[in-house]
């Protein structure tokens, strides 16, 4: 109990979590009933508004049987996205390595990530204030086992959007925990960090970690941004580097 509520106090006073400096605890009316709570974040979920087009940058932080340190700066529209590595371990690359995708869906979102009552057992365990706004913390329970299983959220009391997800993952290759944290930009919530860590079948311990800036949201992107530039004779890295795809954390 102790460690979940240390998560969740962290967590809203987290820098990084532009909401925690956005949702003053002023004017925030705690509601006790936690049916009451469920029902306004279900509401909350089915009513999130998405960008037509968004641009940001993550970084990615990958250690145990093979390090890895990228940035990374992404354009989406609808389920087109293109994927830009800007820096691999420390050198800024001369030229972008490109990557297009078409018909991606995008993991992160909240509502990919988001528990349903349909699906968990959501249980009431604390109520927190912080410096940067109030939270109600549910343990949720998965109804069916499941490889990836939401395990705690975090619920911003003004919103009632999750802000930390926290999970479990147990697969054949790998088992452990993560947390993915959400906040506004602008007027939409979105992804701001994520970092798991698992112990692979061989016993080697893992760890990633990521990291969300620079929101931006343009009406419309060009439509060269989808297209495949040209290839040249030296490619800037690797293809063994491009190999990231986030494979230990987020549902299936």
């Amino acid at each position: 109990m102790a460690l979940r509520l240390a998560v969740a106090v962290a967590a809203l006073r987290l820098g990084s979590i532009a909401h925690a400096q956005a949702s003053a605890a002023s004017g925030i009316t705690v509601v006790a009933s936690p049916s009451n709570v469920v029902a306004r974040y279900v509401a909350a979920l089915a009513s999130v508004s998405r960008p037509r087009a968004v641009t940001f940058e993550y970084t990615v932080e990958q250690l145990g049987p093979r390090d890895l340190s990228q940035r990374h700066r992404v354009y989406r529209e609808g389920v087109d996205e293109r994927d830009e590595t800007l820096i691999v371990d420390g050198v800024q690359l001369s030229r972008p390595a490109i990557r297009i995708f078409a018909n991606r869906g995008y993991s992160y979102d909240v509502g990919t990530m988001a528990p349903r009552p349909a699906d968990y057992l959501f249980t009431l365990t604390s109520e927190l204030r912080g410096e940067g706004g109030a939270a109600y913390i549910f343990h949720t329970t998965p109804r069916v086992p499941a490889a990836f299983s939401v395990r705690e959220i975090a619920v911003d009391a003004r919103t009632y959007l999750p802000f930390v997800i926290r999970f479990r993952v147990s697969t054949a290759d790998a088992s452990g925990n993560g947390f993915v944290a959400y906040g506004r930009a602008d007027s939409y919530w979105v992804v701001r960090e994520a970092k798991v860590s698992v112990t692979l079948a061989n016993g080697a311990k893992a760890q990633e970690h990521m990291v969300w800036s620079n929101y931006q949201f343009p009406e419309l992107l060009p439509p060269s941004t989808f297209i495949a530039p040209r290839p040249v004779a030296t490619p800037p890295i690797a293809p063994a580097e491009l190999e990231n795809e986030m494979p230990l954390t987020g549902p299936e």
